[in-house]
């Protein structure tokens, strides 16, 4: 594992001296993706459900877990909304090496790359069985969620578009 040097500016006279510390980094390939049982069953989501937005991706998540599909992330539902961090780190995962991207509308899609890892490597079978099972429930659902997510992005722009102020500091 590739080592990343960093500078600590601390003495404990409260003067400034250098001192090296060593942080790991993880290295993401493409290989360890195809060899990531949980990133290729997200690769798979995004190819059969998308183009979707990623709030609605990881809500489905959440409920296809439920359902019985073994994705292996631990979600916390905060305020009725499912989370999980380890979805957020192979979605990065998914896109630094090149298999899936967003498009002009902010949706994941998946890319030609994408396609051909999944072609040759392929899913989960636990995943693709409950996926396919309730595909149409799944597929209502997410259009549901993806109409909830544009209607707050039409909400926030009507707001800025009146001058009046950002919420949250949000900027669209």
């Amino acid at each position: 594992m590739p080592r990343k040097p960093r500078e600590a500016k601390a003495d404990a006279e409260g003067g400034k001296s250098k001192e090296l510390k060593i942080v790991s980094v993880q290295v993401i390939t493409r290989e360890k993706v195809v060899g990531n049982p949980r990133q290729m069953a997200l690769l798979y989501l995004i190819d059969r459900l998308g183009p979707i937005y990623e709030k609605t991706l990881q809500h489905l998540a959440y409920e296809i877990q439920q359902k019985g599909a073994q994705l292996g992330y631990n979600f916390k539902v905060v305020a009725g909304v499912p989370y999980s961090p380890e979805f957020k780190n192979d979605l990065i995962a998914l896109s630094y090496v090149g298999f899936i991207e967003f498009n002009p509308s902010k949706k994941l899609q998946t890319t030609s790359e994408g396609k051909d890892a999944l072609e040759k490597h392929g899913a989960p079978k636990g995943v693709v069985e409950v996926v396919e099972k309730y595909f149409d429930e799944i597929r209502n659902q997410a259009s549901m969620l993806d109409w909830k997510v544009e209607e707050g992005i039409r909400s926030l722009k009507r707001l800025r578009g009146q001058g009046g102020r950002r919420p949250f500091g949000i900027r669209i």
